[in-house]
This record gives C-alpha cells, structure tokens and sequence, in this order.
C-alpha cells in the first residue's frame, strides 16, 4: 500500500513540473549553390579555356581542328590563315568566334599628269626669268647643325620563326563518290557513340603488327602522337568535307604530305595510347566525328 502512494506522488511530480522543449539541430545551416548554377558555371569556365589555343611543337591545323572537332577551314578562316596553313609554336589559335569579314580592296589612287611647259603665242607677254644665284653665293650650312639632328632609329630585325612542322600538301584529291573500305582484320569491340567522347569512332581488335590500310585513297595531313588518348595516329584527308583517323597503332607508314590509294598499308596495329591491341577507327564530316559504320562495313 506505502509503495503504490510513493509512485503515485512521483507520477504527480513529474506532471507538474514545466517541460522543456526539444532541442533540434540545424541540417544545413549555409545556404547552398545549387548543382545547376555550379554546372554552368563549370561550363562557362570550360567554353572561356577553349576559346583559343596555344600552339605547340608538332602541331597542325589538322590535329588542332581534330582535337576539338573543328572543320580546319573554320580554323584557317578564323584566324585568316592561308594554305599551306603554316602555323607556329606560341601562336594563338582562335576555335571560336565569327569569321571577319573580307576588307574590299581600295582601288589606287591616280594622280593627274602634269602637262609639258606651255607654248607662248605672240600676243602672251613674255615674263621675265629669274637666274638664279650661283652656288658660291649660297650660305653655308655648319656641320654642328646636320649633327644636331637625330638620327632615326634603324627597325629592329626579329628572328625568323619556324613553324611546328612542314606544311603539308594542301591538293585536295578529287574525290567526289567515295567507296570506303575496311581498314583492317578483326571484329568491332566498341561501336560509335556521339553522346560519348571516349566513342567518337569505333574499335576494332586485331593481333599487334597486322596491316592497317587507308579506307579511301587522300593526302595524310597528320602522322605522328601528339594527340593525348589516341598513341600514333594517321589522320587522311580524302576531300573538301571527309577526313579519316586510325589511332593506337604500333608503327606508322606514311608521312605527313604523302598521297595514298585506297586499301594501301599506312601503320601496324597495335596498343599506343591503350592497353589493348585495337585500332581505333574515325570519320570525320566537316571536322564533326560522324558514325563510320554508316559509311562502311565490315
């Protein structure tokens, strides 16, 4: 009976005396940017770091206008570079913008041709000629003051800059109806994705050292591996509009300049740029990576 009092008395304790609210904690106190804004930010600092380009020992336009998916006549028209398309290291490359306007030429100016002396007639009265006075009568001119002119500043002679390589031939072949080929032996492991830059082309496997061959006949405009991700690379430029690439070869060819048929050897298979015996295989229309299996098929 004393117990249940006891707990009957404590029940009525805690029920009057005051309560206290519950603490809570603040979950994010600091206002956050949210993901869009720092995407476009990201974007924004991405597009202003890729409006120009600054070239480097070993390239081209070609190689410049494949890196970033750029037709090289947008690039040449950009930056009112002529064929051969010679560029040199530390020149800044525009890869965006609008083309500027050809200046019309100003058609010379003519001056009027001065006539011969005028024949007097009898009736013209006759002016009287002024001799002039002999060169002994003359004032001489001191030395101290030819000496006291300044001299003018000779123009400063800049030495020749080379360029990053020799320009290749720029002959476009006539190419009109292209009848692309197989570049070599082996099955397709990856296949082309345009939402995906790591697929810009396709992948063929194949065994190291086995022939690869130009698709079309054209001019190689770049042979070499300065392009990151792609190990030796053969880029061919077939008209105005196609190019094609083939990556990740063991040994290249061709050189930069050479003509080449269709179906002829240009590079060994093999894993540069890799860790896999593969070519990696690339159309290009108009500098924009395109889906070779359109064009041709195994």
């Amino acid at each position: 009976m004393k117990l249940l009092l006891i707990i009957s008395l404590l029940v009525g304790l805690t029920a009057c005396a005051p309560r206290r609210p519950a603490q809570v904690d603040e979950v994010n106190p600091k206002p956050q940017r949210s993901h869009t804004r720092l995407n476009s930010r990201h974007t924004e600092r991405k597009n202003k770091t890729t409006q120009q380009y600054k070239v480097k020992k070993g390239d081209s336009l070609y190689s410049i206008g494949f890196r970033y998916q750029v037709d090289y006549k947008k690039l040449a028209a950009l930056n009112d570079i002529k064929p051969p398309y010679r560029i040199y290291p530390g020149q800044i490359i525009r890869l965006k913008g609008s083309i500027p306007a050809a200046t019309p030429k100003q058609p010379a100016k003519t001056q009027p041709l001065t006539s011969g002396p005028k024949v007097s007639s009898g009736k013209e009265k006759t002016q009287p000629q002024v001799t002039q006075a002999p060169a002994t009568n003359r004032p001489k001119t001191s030395t101290t003051a030819k000496s006291s002119q300044p001299e003018k500043p000779k123009p400063e002679v800049k030495p020749a800059v080379k360029p990053t390589r020799k320009p290749v031939v720029t002959a476009t072949p006539n190419n009109s109806n292209l009848k692309w080929l197989w570049p070599t032996d082996g099955k397709i492991r990856s296949t082309f994705l345009a939402s995906n830059p790591a697929r810009k082309g396709i992948s063929i496997g194949g065994r190291e050292g086995q022939p690869v061959k130009a698709a079309e006949a054209g001019v190689v405009v770049y042979s070499g591996n300065g392009l990151l991700g792609y190990g030796e690379l053969v880029i061919i430029k077939h008209n105005d509009q196609y190019l094609s690439a083939y990556g990740h070869n063991k040994a290249l060819k061709v050189k930069e300049g050479e003509m080449v048929k269709r179906g002829q050897v240009i590079a060994e298979l093999g894993s540069s740029g890799t860790n896999v015996n593969n070519l990696h295989f690339e159309i290009r229309k108009n500098g924009k990576p395109v889906n070779p299996l359109d064009y041709v098929k195994p």
